[in-house]
């Protein structure tokens, strides 16, 4: 039987693991712990490596990925990986060499040698290659800037060769690598923002908050590419609405009545942006985006009077900027509308928020509001973002209620009391997840069980405790609650589990939580609900999580760098040995299936 077919109620079913794309994304997570732990081995003993050694090693890898890339030229995805590789390979060598030799050239010197060392692995098309060409190019650039001392002297000699230089990597992205037009959309209206922002602080001159983002809105519509530009358009709408800012601030009293026709300004100016454009791309729902970005704005001004000139009114106040958004969200499709009744609950929630906890000062009261808001919005069908925003803030209530309660001092059972508050909200996810994986707000649930556990993975950092006296919060938090979810895991799907080949994901989850590393099957589980239902979102995120937990525990002083080393090895051989009896499964499965 196909797994895919149990859809919704059994999507996070063990048989997810079974998956050909996700066995693939085992292996490279299995030989991905590998590397990291002989990179963990090489890192605690580099200062002791001779120095001929310490040359070798990123030489080495780099020859053996460039090899590899050639060898396997017909993978095109592992192909560009191993290239990638190679072009990370090449700035570690050349900042091993710096070290070694202790040449005493100027940073940005090693940043331009980089990019250019970059430039002959593009003559193959690789994505990865070619925006890490962007950034260095663009660290060589800011480097040359700032220890030529010309930063200050003429910064807008600086914003003018970034705006030149990101147009001319613009180009190439067009011609090769469309898919980073968004990147360089969002990149030309940070530059802008920059520029107006120096503008008005009379350190840059004007046309440069203009050229980069105009030039690439002209392209955009001459290629009819309404999304691009509209986009476009509105990071230089927000860009000359800093602008406004800056006249109006002397021009306008401070007061409530200032407020108001500043709010309108900024209406008015994105209500016209947004005209113009609706007479520019007729037949696109995408014009209006500039004047849901002014709805916002708006919204923003007109609701910070809640947070600035009223107290006990501005929760009333609050609660009726929340009723009425309710009732707008409820009975009208008008994007404009829409979007300034989000701004006005988020809004009016902050004021009811921030003004109860000054008047109260109990966290714990906050919390229990913040609750009832998050359940108002999925009641109200919002938007999903929105959920997961109530859901974020409800998590960091919950913290900062922690935080509280145990106080500053005593780490130690602060860190108990945040493991126990993650995997309380873990396991009821788990144990809910028939329920919300059914409804409109998958992707808030999903995002949130990786935000709880990025959440875990800074405060487990940041709180590193030792305790060695505190042994029984220990073994609770390590064992006994990873203990609980893997056993709420299994009862949930024990029926799926009554095959044996497929006791192995357990078994894993098992040796992880011995080696410390239980939260690597969590993820594990998730990546494989969402590579298995091409959910990329929460697919890409989590290998970006999975990354930046691994980057974090470098830093992590509660366990040598041996141990750290020896039990990531030894995960990644669980890894990659519970991908070799799937696939291997699979491959048995096959012929009886046919027969």
């Amino acid at each position: 039987m196909n797994p895919l077919e149990i859809k919704p109620k059994n999507q996070f079913s063990p048989v997810l693991f079974t998956h050909s794309p996700v066995i693939q994304h085992l292996h490279v997570i299995g030989l991905a712990l590998i590397a990291v732990s002989v990179l963990y081995l090489i890192a605690a003993n580099w200062l002791m490596l001779p120095k001929i050694i310490q040359l070798l090693i990123p030489q080495i890898f780099l020859l053996i990925s460039a090899s590899a890339s050639v060898w396997l030229a017909s993978n095109d995805a592992v192909r560009q990986a191993l290239d990638g590789i190679s072009g990370l390979m090449l700035g570690l060598s050349m900042a091993v060499i710096g070290q070694v030799y202790q040449t005493g050239a100027d940073s940005y010197l090693l940043f331009l040698v980089w990019a250019l060392l970059l430039l002959p692995w593009l003559y193959r098309p690789n994505i990865g290659v070619f925006a890490l060409f962007c950034v260095v190019s663009q660290f060589a650039l800011l480097m040359f800037f700032k220890q030529s001392f010309w930063m200050n002297q003429e910064l807008s000699a600086y914003l003018l060769c970034l705006s030149i230089w990101t147009g001319l990597c613009f180009i190439a992205c067009i011609q090769r690598y469309f898919s980073l037009r968004y990147v360089f959309t969002a990149f030309a209206a940070g530059i802008s923002l920059l520029s107006m922002f120096k503008y008005c602080e009379h350190y840059a001159w004007p046309y440069l908050a203009l050229s980069l983002p105009l030039a690439f809105s002209l392209y955009f519509y001459m290629q009819r590419m309404a999304l691009e530009t509209s986009l476009q358009v509105a990071g230089l709408a927000a860009s000359v609405s800093i602008l406004i800012f800056q006249i109006t601030e002397d021009a306008l009293p401070d007061s409530a009545a200032g407020l108001l026709v500043l709010a309108a300004l900024i209406f008015a100016w994105f209500a016209g942006i947004s005209a113009v454009l609706m007479k520019m791309l007729p037949k696109t729902k995408f014009a209006a985006i500039p004047l849901a970005l002014g709805a916002w704005f708006a919204g923003i001004i007109l609701s910070s009077l809640l947070l600035t000139y009223w107290k006990v009114f501005s929760i009333a106040a609050g609660l009726a900027f929340i009723a009425a958004a309710r009732l707008v969200i409820r009975r009208t499709s008008s994007l404009f509308l829409r979007q300034l009744a989000y701004c006005l609950w988020i809004c009016g929630q902050a004021a009811v928020l921030a003004h109860t906890e000054l008047l109260t000062g109990s966290i714990a009261l906050i919390c229990l509001i913040q609750f009832f808001f998050a359940a108002l919005c999925i009641f109200s069908r919002m938007h999903w973002l929105i959920v997961l925003m109530q859901l974020a803030v409800l998590y960091g209530l919950g913290l900062a209620a922690l935080l509280d309660a145990a106080g500053y001092g005593n780490q130690a059972y602060l860190h108990f009391y945040i493991i126990s508050l993650n995997y309380a909200l873990l396991t009821l996810l788990l144990c809910s997840a028939p329920l919300w994986l059914k409804s409109a707000y998958r992707a808030s649930f999903s995002l949130w069980i990786l935000l709880i556990l990025a959440a875990a993975a800074v405060l487990q950092l940041a709180l590193n405790p030792s305790f060695q006296a505190e042994a029984p919060p220990s073994l609770w938090a390590n064992y006994l609650l990873p203990g609980i979810w893997l056993l709420s895991f299994c009862l949930i799907h024990r029926r799926a589990l009554l095959q044996p080949q497929l006791w192995a994901i357990p078994a894993l989850a098992a040796a992880l939580m011995l080696f410390g590393y239980f939260e690597i099957f969590i993820l594990l589980a998730l990546l494989a609900w969402s590579v298995a239902y091409q959910q990329r979102l929460v697919q890409a995120l989590s290998i970006l999580l999975l990354v930046f937990w691994l980057w974090l525990l470098y830093y992590s002083l509660g366990v040598s760098f041996l141990m750290k080393s020896l039990s990531i090895f030894l995960s990644g051989l669980a890894v990659m040995l519970l991908a070799h009896l799937l696939a291997q499964q699979n491959k048995t499965a096959v012929p009886g299936s046919a027969a």
